[in-house]
């Protein structure tokens, strides 16, 4: 004899079955429902619970965002003018009385027909233990030496190549350095010194007690920064009063190259500008970025890597420790909807869902505290703050891994609650 159920008792001739025999299914919003008030009954522990997963991703991401920034500070400082400039030095040794100055006439028009110079010129700086020159704008006035202001020699080429404007009178030109004119342009801190801010009248300085006709101010550049307080003169006119620059102070053919052209310029220059002797044209080129700071590049990958795996011990410990607290709290309440037909994969999923969210919770308020702290340190500093993007993004996924990681022993324990369990317990 066969028994008979209706639908409303579980009978199979309705094409049901019992409930015992069938399987209840939970609605995710059901779920968060329940995620919410558990979270919302008892605050203070998770704000507790929140803490260890909000220190370890702020701490990550703080750091992290820290050495990018510092990194970027060196970035900072090889500039695209240094990986684009290529100093050439006369590397002959002079004799006493040499007037020879190492390089030719034509140096700057030599180093610009080659393929990647956009740009050329050649100077020195004029040896002042050699030649003190002092700086006045009276013959008649005692003239002293201006500390920290230097004498250059340079062609017509230089106040293009230093991208210098002129905020008076005009540059050097090839006429005056050709025919040795005694001329001068003033960098814009040497003029500032010297009281001269206008040439609306002629005005002469004197070099060692020689006379020179200011024709020029020039801006401040950032190619040539020495400029800004130096004199510069025709190099034609050095030669012929001072002779040939030091060992110490050996004259430089500069170039301005092409992005990714300094390398090749450096080997070709020395043949262009000495090709009876191209050993003794010695040419600094830029280095190799990409090299310089590949160290540091796989030390930072090392380093985002540690603290992203101390960042999931941090938050996985905070919140099995404070959830399994939770579940001996709550076993009560677990037997109940045990006896009330929830499934024990009903309790697992409740439990991961909760220490899922108060990990992503935990993983945004930590980025963004350790987004403000990189933003404070980069102000103290005076550094422009690097971050990037994907870094406040790793945020909430550290976050989500290590709830949904910390949660699956307490939920083993809380689905492993019975009805008779949490009687007795209770």
């Amino acid at each position: 004899m066969h028994s008979e159920w209706n639908f409303h008792a579980g009978h199979p001739e309705n094409g049901s079955w019992p409930d015992r025999y069938r399987g209840s299914s939970i609605r995710c919003v059901d779920v968060f429902r329940e995620v919410v008030a558990s979270l919302c009954a008892q605050p203070g522990r998770t704000i507790l619970t929140l803490f260890g997963t909000v220190l370890g991703v702020a701490a990550f991401v703080a750091v992290t965002g820290i050495v990018q920034t510092a990194t970027g500070q060196i970035s900072d400082g090889f500039s695209q003018l240094e990986a684009t400039t290529v100093r050439v030095t006369d590397q002959e040794p002079k004799l006493a009385g040499d007037a020879s100055l190492g390089f030719p006439i034509d140096t700057a028009e030599r180093l610009c027909n080659l393929n990647g110079v956009s740009d050329a010129t050649l100077m020195w700086v004029v040896d002042d233990e050699a030649h003190p020159l002092s700086i006045a704008t009276d013959p008649y006035t005692e003239a002293s030496m201006l500390p920290g202001y230097s004498v250059i020699a340079a062609d017509n080429h230089i106040a293009g190549f230093a991208d210098h404007g002129m905020t008076a009178g005009s540059a050097l030109d090839a006429f005056q350095v050709d025919t040795g004119v005694r001329a001068a342009m003033l960098g814009s801190q040497t003029a500032k010194r010297l009281g001269i801010t206008d040439l609306a009248v002629p005005r002469t300085i004197y070099l060692g007690g020689e006379s020179f006709s200011v024709i020029g101010i020039m801006s401040s550049s950032s190619r040539i920064p020495q400029l800004d307080t130096s004199v510069v003169i025709p190099d034609t006119v050095a030669l012929g009063w001072l002779g040939a620059p030091t060992q110490r102070n050996p004259a430089r053919a500069v170039a301005s190259t092409e992005t990714g052209a300094a390398s090749l310029i450096a080997r070709q220059a020395p043949y262009a500008l000495r090709a009876d002797a191209p050993e003794r044209a010695l040419a600094d080129a830029p280095q190799d970025w990409s090299k310089a700071t590949r160290g540091v590049r796989k030390s930072m990958t090392g380093l985002v890597a540690g603290l992203a795996g101390l960042s999931l011990l941090i938050g996985c410990v905070s919140i099995a420790g404070a959830t399994m607290a939770s579940v001996t709290e709550r076993i009560p309440e677990f037997g109940l909807r045990r006896s009330l037909g929830a499934r024990t994969t009903d309790i697992a999923i409740q439990i991961i869902t909760e220490t899922a969210v108060i990990g992503i919770i935990g993983g945004l308020l930590g980025g963004n505290i350790g987004l403000v702290i990189i933003v404070v340190v980069s102000i103290s500093q005076s550094w422009t703050a690097v971050v990037d993007p994907l870094l406040l993004l790793l945020g909430p996924v550290i976050g989500v891994i290590s709830g949904v990681a910390a949660g699956i022993c307490p939920a083993v324990r809380a689905s492993r609650i019975s009805p008779i369990g949490a009687l007795q317990h209770g």
